[in-house]
């Protein structure tokens, strides 16, 4: 595994202990990850905590297990009561699970070790909702309890940082700072406002749910997991069939709880038509939640269609990839601002301090560098375009619903997906750049989609046959494109792609 500190495109970033990116240099490293070959997981020293455990989380839970004289229990970290209470109903455990209160407000989850199957619920029950103490509030802890000498420097706006991102975040969204909360992470965001959507509509006898074009995973895990008996889910892949949508949308009546989308999609960059889509849901009495986290909010402008918008601050805003953190708006037009108002905070999980910091300081200079960001990725999408080894390029800008979204001047964010016609496996191997998941990063990112967040579908042949019937090819590549020199970033794809043909 090289080290994060070392990118391949000339740069050298900073490695901080809280970044979320873990490198998979070769698809025989992806097949091991997914494998949880531990020869590989050993080797990795970050990843997306929510789904690799940090080590400075790993280490405090150890610490207060033998404090608490639980050794041999298995565990999580909870910040809030109110996640606690959902874990429960979740894992539907009864005594089995059990909670102690540690420090500063936060719970600590704990079952037999030996029931593996118990252990992996809870803890896919936190990776999907996001409730979990963040690596810095457990390097924190780590420092007050003697088990760390000191906690990591870095730069951090030290006052007043809620007041300045919450502004920022504003004038973004277009909305007064009281309708947004700040978020631990992105799923913790779209759990609250699916919570609160769900909690809304259930009490008017609403109970049917869309979801609309391809979602992130654990964005779908929260619909198919959380949604109640007397509640359906509804899939309709095609976001491009907008009359479809809205004949739907009319048969449903009164049952129409609300509509989940991604605008842009993720991967395939797809922007659907949010105007007539957004009327069509309100007149049926519908909520419209909406995640642009793919193009971002310096690129997208779309809470005037929303109930809900939902947006993950870890990309674009936390540039340097270091930062897991997100946010929730309501629109103060919608049909349902009042209803929704009232129920957010009872699900909102909080940030911590020091990541809100670190957030603040990196969101200063954002906009020029998103702005770079933009320009390089609708470059190498051109690019791509003219290639013989590429089969498709999926960019948001070429979307004929992008203007109607869009803000002024912004060209479609950093990601671009392709189809390859050469060899996926000898293009990934040769590629130079970063590789794992996560996006809107400065330094070019790049991950076989599929085999990362579903890889079930691509080893079987009925999941791959699924997966072309809704339009994603297996062998996607996803580019979050940084903002280095242009003419480096394209020489690192024209010779990975001219080898991928050989």
């Amino acid at each position: 595994m090289p080290s994060l500190r070392h990118y391949p495109l000339g740069a050298t970033y900073s490695c901080s202990p809280h970044a979320v990116i873990n490198s998979l240099p070769t698809m025989a490293d992806v097949h091991a990850y997914e494998k949880k070959d531990p020869r590989v997981l050993d080797a990795l020293r970050s990843g997306y905590p929510r789904f690799v455990v940090h080590p400075y989380v790993s280490e405090l839970v150890d610490w207060l297990l033998q404090r608490e004289r639980l050794i041999g229990r298995s565990a999580v970290l909870v910040v809030t009561q109110r996640a606690v209470q959902d874990l429960l109903e979740y894992v539907n455990a009864g005594a089995a699970v059990e909670v102690v209160a540690v420090v500063g407000g936060l719970q600590l989850v704990h079952c037999d070790a030996g029931d593996t199957d118990l252990a992996h619920r809870v803890r896919r029950y936190v990776q999907h909702v996001g409730c979990s103490v963040s690596s810095r509030q457990a390097e924190d802890l780590l420092v007050r309890f003697g088990c760390l000498p000191e906690a990591y420097v870095e730069p951090l706006v030290e006052n007043d940082a809620e007041l300045e991102v919450g502004e920022r975040l504003a004038r973004l969204y277009g909305c007064n700072q009281s309708d947004i909360w700040v978020s631990a992470c992105g799923m913790s965001a779209f759990y609250a406002g699916f919570r609160a959507v769900q909690t809304v509509q259930r009490s008017r006898g609403r109970t049917h749910w869309i979801q609309l074009g391809w979602l992130y995973l654990d964005s779908g895990c929260v619909l198919k997991e959380f949604l109640g008996d007397d509640e359906t889910l509804e899939y309709c892949y095609d976001v491009d069939d907008t009359d479809a949508l809205i004949e739907k949308l009319a048969s449903l009546g009164e049952n129409l709880a609300a509509v989940v989308v991604e605008c842009p999609t993720n991967p395939l960059v797809k922007i659907c038509d949010l105007k007539r889509i957004s009327e069509a849901v309100h007149a049926n009495g519908g909520a419209l939640i909406v995640d642009p986290t793919v193009a971002s909010l310096y690129n997208m402008n779309v809470l005037r269609h929303a109930d809900v918008l939902v947006n993950s601050l870890t990309k674009y805003a936390s540039y340097e990839g270091d930062v897991m953190i997100g946010s929730l708006a309501l629109n103060a037009q919608s049909p349902h601002y009042k209803a929704l108002l009232s129920r957010i905070s009872e699900f909102h999980v909080p940030p911590y301090g020091r990541d809100l910091q670190r957030l603040a300081y990196e969101m200063r200079d954002a906009p020029e560098l998103v702005s770079q960001m933009n320009a390089n990725a609708l470059r190498l999408a051109g690019f791509l375009r003219g290639h013989p080894a590429v089969g498709a390029v999926y960019h948001a800008s070429a979307s004929p619903h992008y203007t109607g979204v869009a803000r002024g001047g912004a060209s479609g964010g950093a990601m671009v997906s392709i189809e390859l016609v050469g060899s996926m496996e000898r293009f990934y191997d040769k590629v130079a750049v970063m590789k794992g998941p996560s996006f809107g990063t400065r330094f070019t990112l790049l991950s076989p989609f599929m085999y990362l967040a579903h890889y079930d579908l691509v080893t079987e042949d009925k999941g791959r046959a699924f997966l072309r019937e809704v339009g994603i090819d297996p062998e996607l590549i996803r580019i979050s494109v940084g903002a280095e020199p242009y003419a480096a970033i394209e020489a690192v794809f024209a010779e990975a792609l001219d080898y991928s043909l050989l």
